[in-house]
């Protein structure tokens, strides 16, 4: 983790401040909450918005770091006993920006992205987005999409004329 211009870094800052604080605020909540970091948790000291990844476990549904969007790298660890339980517990969430399901059976993979209400489900893997394939979130997290021909259409004017 570090600026992304020096070679050998995957991970840069959050976008922005506010982001940053919002991050750090979710994350002391969870820990305030009962719930264990397993890694990371801790802003780096020094300029920039620089959080590492962090990884959260014994964690309820309802925390603010599983209810919300975060956009950084703190994971929420859930365990789940069926493939009903976790589609549920899922699809309960405001949010539908992205999933994704991780399995070694594609078959199965499919099956249970296709169940999980999000704009976009990922299989063994999460946050490639191309410029030719449409991105965008149901629920509260957003209307309509980027690109694509999809993203290129709302720029679009179209005229209509009947008769």
């Amino acid at each position: 983790m570090g600026p992304g211009l020096e070679e050998g870094n995957l991970l840069g800052p959050l976008q922005n401040r506010r982001q940053f604080d919002k991050l750090c605020g979710l994350v002391d909540d969870a820990r305030a909450g009962g719930a264990n970091i397993l890694t990371g948790g801790k802003p780096v000291e020094g300029p920039g918005n620089f959080y590492p990844i962090t990884l959260v476990g014994d964690i309820e549904d309802g925390a603010p770091l599983v209810r919300e969007e975060q956009f950084g790298p703190a994971l929420p660890i859930l365990r789940f006993r069926n493939e009903d339980e976790v589609v549920a517990r899922a699809n309960d969430n405001p949010n539908g920006l992205g999933a994704s399901v991780w399995t070694p059976d594609l078959e199965r993979g499919r099956a249970l992205a296709l169940r999980l209400e999000s704009g976009t489900t990922w299989i063994n893997g999460h946050g490639g987005i191309r410029p030719d394939v449409p991105f965008g979130g149901v629920k509260s997290s957003g209307l309509g999409v980027e690109f694509g021909q999809w993203g290129l259409d709302e720029y679009c004017n179209r005229q209509v004329i009947s008769g």
